[in-house]
């Protein structure tokens, strides 16, 4: 049963078949499984706001397990904890701008290692060139990236969805 009292309806393959692949990802990624099980879930799960044990329930994980995924997600500011009026359960939303948020902790990674690199090449007087190539690759890549979010920002930036409230501080 889940939060509602009602028996549980496995998710579609298709819903089934998404999580899995997504969970694949963790050998490439280096992400716990799990939390890209969740992550995926959340993607597509009917419906959009899901309480830990509806989570839980849907992927036959441990509540700890569960815990830990969303409490990452929502840190990571892909998932957001929402209300309902007249429920006092927590719920849990994938953000409608969270895979920009993903990219953009992803790509943090180029700017680090630009940042790395230039004071490498401060340090040893600048002549190493595969310090330059180093620095230069991932400043193009750094550029490239920050104006490819700026270009999906302005073509996007949509409200909360209806019937749902943001709790505020994780958001």
């Amino acid at each position: 049963m889940n939060d509602t009292g009602l028996l549980a309806v496995p998710p579609p393959d298709w819903q089934s078949q998404f999580v899995e692949e997504m969970s694949s990802l963790a050998l490439v990624r280096g992400a716990p499984r799990a939390l890209l099980r969740v992550l995926g879930w959340m993607v597509v799960c009917e419906p959009a706001e899901q309480t830990a044990a509806d989570i839980q329930q849907a992927l036959d994980l441990s509540a700890g397990t569960v815990s830990v995924a969303v409490r990452t997600l929502g840190d990571a500011g892909v998932l957001e904890r929402v209300s309902k009026p007249g429920d006092r359960r927590v719920y849990h939303r994938f953000c409608r701008d969270g895979w920009v948020r993903i990219l953009e902790q992803r790509f943090r990674a180029l700017s680090e290692l630009r940042d790395v690199a230039d004071r490498a090449l401060a340090a040893s007087g600048g002549g190493d060139v595969r310090l330059v190539d180093m620095r230069d690759a991932f400043a193009t890549f750094e550029a490239d990236v920050r104006s490819l979010l700026h270009q999906h920002g302005a073509r996007t930036g949509r409200p909360p969805a209806a019937g749902t409230t943001p709790i505020h501080g994780n958001a």
